[in-house]
C-alpha cells in the first residue's frame, strides 16, 4: 500500500514554461524596432533630398532677382 501510494505523488504533470512567449515577443518587437528605424532613416533621406532641391531652386530665384534689379 506505501508503495503504490509513492508511486503516484512522484508523478508530476509537465507545464510548458512561458519563457519561450516572451522570447518570441521580443524578437518580434527587435524587429519591428529595426523596420520603424529603416523606414526613418528613408523618410530622413528624401525630406534631406527635397530641401537640397528647394534651397537650389531658391538660389537660382534669388540669382533671378538681383538680375533683375541690376536692370
Amino acid at each position: 500500500m506505501l508503495r503504490t501510494i509513492t508511486s503516484t505523488t512522484a508523478v508530476r504533470t509537465f507545464k510548458p514554461v512561458q519563457v519561450a512567449a516572451a522570447a518570441r515577443r521580443s524578437y518580434s518587437n527587435t524587429f519591428g524596432d529595426k523596420e520603424k528605424a529603416e523606414e526613418a532613416k528613408y523618410i530622413r533621406a528624401k525630406e534631406a533630398e527635397q530641401i537640397k532641391k528647394l534651397r537650389e531652386e531658391l538660389a537660382r530665384k534669388e540669382k533671378e532677382i538681383e538680375e533683375l534689379k541690376k536692370k
